[in-house]
């Protein structure tokens, strides 16, 4: 009998233990798609994130590359979760990676404008140039002024370019998801060489141009 009691002791102790170390509920094809999807858009952050490193946040202006890369991967990983409708997931690396780069928004904007406005300096200096050269008495012109101002439109590309160019270029990609708050500012980025060449045509122009530059946000 008191064999029996303390089998049935020992029983109760094994299924409760057995109870008690029970698997958690099996998660649903929902939760297991929603942490796919969360895992999925840590790639794209970690490796901006990894990229943004001390020298290129005290630097941005010299690592405008660099900045592209890290905002195309913050636009992936968004686009990720907006793919798979994950909609209300705070996402730290996320926020981190948002809060970084809409920081340089400021400096990207005044970088542009000062940019801009070196460029029409550069073509009004270009313009006076060709005047010059075009208003020298004809003995002294001789046959070479078509070849001098074809040398002097060269240089003056490759100097636009060199200094002021290729970062508004860059500049204009990290500004681009933000067109309504940099509408006029982008605009006149992408259509600068139309601008230039109104400079050069129509006396003047540079300074409408440089108050819309001015006025540009």
């Amino acid at each position: 009998m008191v064999k029996t009691i303390c089998c049935n002791l020992i029983l109760v102790c094994v299924v409760q233990g057995l109870m008690g170390c029970q698997q958690e509920p099996a998660k649903t094809d929902a939760m297991l798609f929603r942490e796919a999807t969360i895992a999925k858009a840590q790639v794209p952050l970690d490796k901006a994130l990894g990229l943004l490193t001390p020298e290129v946040r005290n630097l941005p202006m010299a690592n405008l590359d660099t900045l592209i890369v890290a905002n195309q991967g913050l636009r992936d990983a968004r686009q990720v979760y907006k793919n798979n409708n994950i909609t209300h997931y705070q996402d730290n690396k996320l926020t981190e990676l948002n809060e970084v780069i809409s920081a340089l928004e400021p400096g990207l904007v005044t970088q542009a404008k000062t940019l801009l406005n070196q460029t029409v300096d550069r073509t009004i200096e270009l313009r006076k140039q060709i005047e010059e050269a075009k208003n020298q008495p004809y003995s002294a012109r001789g046959n070479d002024t078509a070849q001098l101002v074809e040398f002097l439109g060269k240089q003056y590309n490759q100097d636009v370019k060199d200094c002021c160019l290729t970062q508004l270029s860059q500049i204009d990609q990290l500004l681009k998801s933000k067109t309504k708050e940099h509408r006029e500012l982008i605009i006149l980025i992408r259509s600068i060489n139309q601008e230039l060449a109104k400079v050069i045509k129509q006396k003047g122009y540079d300074v409408a141009l440089k108050n819309q530059i001015q006025a540009s946000q």
